[in-house]
């Protein structure tokens, strides 16, 4: 989701100035029927963007609340574009908007789940304080295209797309490069050396590409593991 979101607010950039984070307009969502809220502690750097998430779970409807946002968003004097001009980086409906005076875009992605709630996915991009994206340090696959680099703490995650390439293409292409970096298999696709440990994550997109998602973190030194073995 976190690669949706930022999409979303990357598109929505309209090279405007603004105020450092603690000027915006203190903007809240107001999902219907809330049954439960997670919010994510902290703020992730995605792309050397600052971004806020939370994740709603409502008894509504997909449509009363995508409505609902939209209203809202439009009510605080935000920028809405229209509904053919919206990314739509999912398949799940998911609506943007910016406010252009503090230059912060805010994202909603609606998830229908199994048991008729809706899970509602939001994402508040502050643009105005982004930042050159730091190196993830993890290599990426010779033709891939749409790199995306978010870092929390602990975890550095790229994600990106492979076009004309199967996931056991790319796959052996990280067991390689990865076992040439002094890292072990230690189970289908999470690689450990003696200091870090990273997981490798494929799917085939409706489009066609193959989408990769690296997940790299520090792993506890374990005393049987040496680089190589």
């Amino acid at each position: 989701m976190m690669r949706a979101i930022l999409g979303a607010a990357l598109v929505l950039v309209l090279g405007l100035s603004a105020p450092a984070w603690a000027q915006r307009a203190n903007f809240t969502w107001d999902i219907p029927k809330t049954v439960s809220v997670v919010d994510v502690p902290g703020q992730v750097d995605a792309n050397g963007v600052p971004v806020k998430l939370l994740a709603v779970r409502s008894k509504e409807k997909a449509q009363v609340i995508l409505q609902s946002v939209v209203d809202r968003f439009l009510s605080w004097g935000f920028v809405v574009p229209e509904a053919y001009k919206q990314p739509q980086l999912l398949r799940e409906p998911m609506v943007t908007a910016i406010d252009t005076r503090n230059f912060i875009s805010y994202t909603a992605i609606l998830q229908v789940n199994p048991d008729d709630t809706t899970t509602v996915f939001l994402g508040q991009a502050n643009l105005g304080a982004a930042k050159p994206p730091q190196p993830a340090g993890l290599p990426v696959f010779p033709g891939g295209s749409g790199v995306l680099t978010a870092q929390t703490e602990g975890a550095h995650t790229v994600s990106y797309s492979v076009p004309g390439k199967t996931t056991a293409d790319v796959e052996a292409f990280y067991r390689e490069v990865l076992t040439k970096a002094g890292f072990k298999e230690i189970e289908p696709r999470v690689f450990k050396s003696s200091t870090e440990e990273v997981s490798l994550k494929l799917a085939v997109t409706k489009e066609g590409p193959v989408a990769v998602r690296l997940v790299r973190r520090a792993a506890t030194p374990d005393d049987d593991m040496r680089p190589g073995e």
